[in-house]
């Protein structure tokens, strides 16, 4: 059986210019993480790829692209689902 609240999850994907390590990656997908209706946050420092699964009912694509922007990193959406 399906379950009805994943299906309802949305995604994000975006490219970040400047993210330097892994640590960086890794305080990023935390603090993204931590925002109410983000569910889930990775954050690839090679390839500068942003990847966030958010709840529409929270969030709206521009409240998760405003909270990727507030990291201080210069982003652009690649694709959403």
């Amino acid at each position: 059986m399906e379950n009805t609240k994943d299906a309802s999850i949305r995604g994000m994907k975006l490219k970040a210019d400047g993210i330097t390590c892994a640590g960086c990656a890794t305080d990023m997908e935390n603090i993204l993480r931590n925002t109410e209706g983000i569910l889930d946050a990775s954050v690839n420092f090679s390839s500068e790829i942003i990847d966030i699964g958010y709840d529409p009912e929270v969030l709206n694509k521009k409240q998760v692209f405003a909270a990727v922007s507030r990291l201080g990193y210069k982003v652009k959406i690649i694709s959403e689902s």
